[in-house]
């Protein structure tokens, strides 16, 4: 350790039985050979790795030879921080090379097999997301935020892959995708804007996701794998700031529902089981019908001076309402508004109105 607090990747070497390791200010490694004297591979120990880089040296980079020579070193540096195969969680945060390192490309992600939660934050300029990441056994949360070039989740996010491996042989039998993830966040993936596959008859991937965060995309529709009607474990779904997104519909499994900044969202039909919705800052609803058990209900957009249409053929057993304070006040006179009699049918309500900070 220097008087700073800081110590070199070269000082951690020595230390074999560290259990949790977070590594800052990586931007500085000068070099790869630096990387491998820190031995992070051989620290079985390890059960949390966190790996940070910050960018903003590199974004204020404007000649574009010296950006792509830091990317290289950046790119040799990560490739010489292998986790040991008995990492548990791993945590990547806003590593700016252009591909990820080979240890998390197929096959090799394999070799991971007791990685339950893997979280990667400002990825800024990978193209590609590590597409062995479905193989991994025991994966159960997997976090992808502001990924800003990836245009596509790939197909293995959504149905199962067709290659396994077996006495050190791969093989073409289809074989399930995160057969135990059971959260997965996908957000800020600005570029993310449509995806062509189909729902198919085959086993789909994550057979037991129970919890989907999409979010700051260009999705017009919700990816078909992902949202399969014949997924039955999915219990929670949000949604928010997806600015092309037009209905949400056919999901029978959710039975929590949050959705936030949509501007183009109309329609919500056809979620059988769903109990509880959140409806924020999604103006131009139209529709909300198919949801016969739905007990709990949120409306919030503080420009709301109407009540929407929809509420007058919704029976929730409570409903809270955040709106304009012109329609606030209108619904405090009472049946005398046309506006109450939208809602005098809910019984347990809460009512207020948004309060500029």
């Amino acid at each position: 350790m220097g008087g700073t607090g800081w110590c070199s990747l070269e000082e951690i070497g020595p230390f074999s039985r560290l259990s949790k390791l977070t590594l800052h200010g990586l931007e500085n490694v000068p070099a790869s050979s630096s990387a491998e004297m820190a031995m992070i591979s051989s620290k079985e120990h390890i059960d949390y790795l966190e790996l940070n880089w910050s960018s903003s040296r590199f974004m204020g980079l404007r000649d574009e030879i010296n950006k792509q020579l830091q990317q290289i070193v950046v790119e040799e540096v990560i490739e010489k921080l292998t986790p040991p195969c008995s990492i548990r969680h791993l945590h990547i945060e806003g590593y700016f090379g252009s591909r990820l390192p080979n240890w998390m490309m197929f096959p090799a992600t394999w070799a991971f097999k007791s990685l339950r939660h893997l979280r990667m934050d400002k990825l800024h300029y990978c193209t590609q997301l590590p597409n062995g990441l479905c193989q991994l056994p025991i994966l159960e949360a997997l976090v992808i935020d502001n990924a800003l070039a990836i245009n596509s989740v790939g197909s293995e996010f959504q149905s199962p892959s067709f290659l396994a491996v077996g006495g050190g042989i791969v093989t073409a039998r289809s074989v399930v995708g995160f057969p135990n993830l059971a959260t997965l966040r996908l957000a800020g993936l600005c570029e993310w804007e449509e995806e062509s596959d189909s729902e198919t008859t085959e086993a789909m991937a994550m057979p037991v996701l129970k919890k989907l965060i999409i979010g700051s995309c260009k999705l017009s529709c919700l990816p078909p794998g992902l949202l399969s009607s014949r997924r039955h474990a999915l219990r929670e779904l949000e949604l928010y700031k997806l600015s092309n997104l037009t209905y949400i519909e056919n999901i029978p499994s959710v039975v929590e529902l949050d959705v936030f900044d949509c501007p183009k969202l109309k329609r919500i039909n056809n979620l059988s089981k769903l109990q509880k919705i959140k409806i924020l800052y999604c103006p131009n609803v139209e529709v909300l019908e198919g949801v016969p058990s739905l007990d709990n209900m949120e409306l919030m957009d503080g420009t709301m001076e109407t009540i929407p249409e929809y509420l007058t053929t919704v029976t929730p057993r409570y409903f809270k309402l955040t709106c304009s304070k012109k329609l606030y006040e209108s619904l405090l006179t009472g049946s005398s508004s046309s506006e109450y009699n939208k809602i005098s049918h809910i019984k347990s309500r809460t009512i207020d109105y948004f309060r500029s900070r």
